[in-house]
């Protein structure tokens, strides 16, 4: 864990809202001095604290799938799961792979342009490891609740708007459009400058396009993607099953103002509820799950979870 000060989380808390968002103007909100930021900044990035910049790309508008694996592992060693892992990070339109522990020991997710895709490319893998896949479970997103880090914070600072992917209708979009979601993915911060130096075009025209394709909510938002465990946190997946789903708007507006919940998932062929939390220690957890029980008494069936290991790809868009 790396020691940070409250300051540092302010800044923080600023970047995960909009990361574009100039130094000036997050110095400004924070009655603090232009350059004291910049240099806060500079130290947080240098101390890997902020990994990079990203933006947020609601893909159903491009036309893909957001299709999620979880895998349970049986006779295998180290060498046949890091095999194991390697292929799914290598195929075509992969997201992300993490490794877990707890109910599920592998976690990945592919945005495809159709489940046929997903389908054939799974039934390749099935093919390869089938006898070292215990249980396995696939489920299609229809919306994807992403909340603000709002425990960076005191309650008087929180912010408790959130990003959210919905499938939806395909839009219009050229491939110009697809290149510069390309190169702003994985580096919000990126100059429109040095956009257009890359595409041949002129900063005012990808201006343009980017506020278009804001305006369509193609993009979200911007966001800076930060180490919670040099924060001194962990990163926890809950999976539940309810027994009354009428009642399950109350359970969600709990998690909603929850400073911890991060995520909220909404899938078919999964689980009733999902979120996913990063907070201190298992113990923290384990008393939040225990007090979702007493605060909605026989509502909560059951509950799996996992806790991320490891993170061995995550990327921001769709291949093409």
């Amino acid at each position: 864990m790396t020691k940070i000060l409250q300051t540092d989380k302010r800044i923080l808390f600023e970047l995960d809202q909009d990361a574009r968002r100039s130094v000036k103007k997050i110095a400004k909100k924070l009655h603090m001095n232009r350059d004291t930021v910049a240099y806060r900044i500079k130290q947080l990035e240098k101390k890997k604290i902020i990994t990079h910049y990203y933006t947020l790309i609601d893909a159903s508008k491009l036309g893909y799938i957001l299709v999620r694996l979880y895998l349970k592992l049986q006779n295998t060693n180290e060498d046949v799961e890091q095999e194991i892992i390697s292929d799914l990070m290598n195929r075509k339109y992969n997201l992300t792979v993490y490794r877990t522990e707890g109910s599920w020991e592998i976690a990945t997710g592919f945005q495809v342009p159709s489940i046929k895709a997903f389908n054939d490319s799974y039934r390749k893998f099935q093919e390869k490891y089938r006898r070292y896949i215990l249980e396995d479970n696939v489920s299609v997103f229809y919306e994807f609740v992403q909340y603000l880090k709002n425990y960076l914070v005191p309650e008087e600072s929180r912010n408790y708007e959130s990003f959210v992917t919905e499938t939806a209708e395909k839009i219009n979009y050229d491939k110009i459009d697809f290149r510069i979601l390309k190169l702003i993915s994985d580096n919000s911060k990126i100059q429109l400058l040095d956009i257009a130096n890359k595409m041949k075009m002129t900063s005012m025209a990808i201006k343009y396009r980017l506020k278009q394709l804001e305006k369509k909510k193609v993009i979200l938002g911007y966001r800076a993607l930060i180490d919670h465990t040099k924060l001194g946190y962990e990163y926890y997946k809950v999976d539940m099953q309810i027994e009354d789903s009428t009642k399950l708007k109350k359970l969600q507006e709990y998690c909603k103002q929850h400073p911890n919940i991060i995520y909220e998932n909404k899938v078919i062929g999964g689980f009733d509820f999902e979120f996913d939390i990063e907070i201190e220690s298992y113990e923290k957890f384990y008393k939040l799950i225990e007090t979702m029980k007493k605060r909605f008494p026989g509502l909560i069936r059951t509950h799996k979870f996992y806790k991320a290991r490891k993170i061995y790809k995550y990327v921001y868009m769709p291949e093409e």
